[in-house]
């Protein structure tokens, strides 16, 4: 049975898809997007202002920058479509939510490409801090391991035929992805603070203001990626019935 089809009965409707509420289905991923293009035109800038200042970087760091951005670029358009699928070629049918779009499916795979060529680029600048091969290491198979996960859930994302059965039966699959993620992110982050503060012990005078800065934009780039890891984990925990969880989830691959 076509699930996008107005004529579909509405005992059935209401057997598969919780009351339905405008606020807490479209609003989250019209906010979502909203929130993921600024940040893209954030990441965009940043982009710019790396080749234009760091032309003589090494070629593999730059390839990875570009990589990135390659990534997002694909990502914002996955995100794009989700939200003209349930705010507009979707209005006025709420079965068009039951199953995930093709932009959002598309989506999660993006996310983790993008969460894996950060989090390694983080564990070979952790490497090169510490000089040591431990710390980078286990980060490295924690990042792993949650994209691994993630890859997994975009293929069964690809062959859901009912949003509450998936949420249900990837229950364990999504929580541990997320898992894995958010203690990627604090290994990444401590573990980066914990070394540069370490430097500048040894470091004169007119070099800790370099690194003390260094320490804040680790601080707040790897806490905020945390933070809505968190976020994303207990909405969907507490409320897998709406889309609030997954209008957080489009902006993970852009903190």
């Amino acid at each position: 049975m076509n699930i996008t089809n107005p004529s579909t009965p509405t005992s059935l409707v209401q057997n598969v898809l919780p009351p339905f509420n405008a606020y807490t289905m479209i609003g989250p991923v019209v906010l979502g997007a909203l929130v993921n293009a600024c940040l893209f035109g954030g990441l965009v800038i940043q982009t710019y202002v790396y080749y234009a200042n760091f032309p003589n970087d090494h070629r593999m760091v730059r390839l990875t920058v570009a990589a990135i951005l390659a990534s997002q670029i694909a990502h914002v358009i996955c995100v794009s479509a989700t939200l003209w699928k349930v705010a507009v070629s979707g209005y006025g049918n709420p079965l068009t939510l039951l199953i995930f779009p093709l932009g959002a499916d598309a989506a999660i795979l993006f996310t983790a490409i993008t969460g894996a060529l950060v989090e390694s680029s983080f564990a070979f600048r952790l490497w090169k801090l510490s000089k040591l091969l431990a710390p980078p290491l286990i980060s490295l198979a924690l990042c792993l391991l949650a994209q691994s996960i993630a890859l997994t859930m975009t293929v069964k994302a690809f062959a859901m035929t009912d949003l509450l059965t998936f949420e249900a039966d990837e229950n364990r699959l999504i929580t541990l992805s997320l898992t894995s993620r958010l203690v990627c992110e604090l290994t990444l982050t401590l573990s980066m603070v914990w070394y540069l503060r370490k430097q500048r012990s040894l470091t004169f005078a007119s070099t800790t203001t370099i690194i003390d800065r260094l320490v804040l934009w680790t601080l707040e780039t790897g806490l905020i990626t945390s933070l809505v890891v968190v976020l994303v984990m207990s909405f969907f925990l507490a409320m897998k019935q709406n889309y609030i969880w997954v209008g957080l989830y489009a902006n993970l691959a852009t903190d």
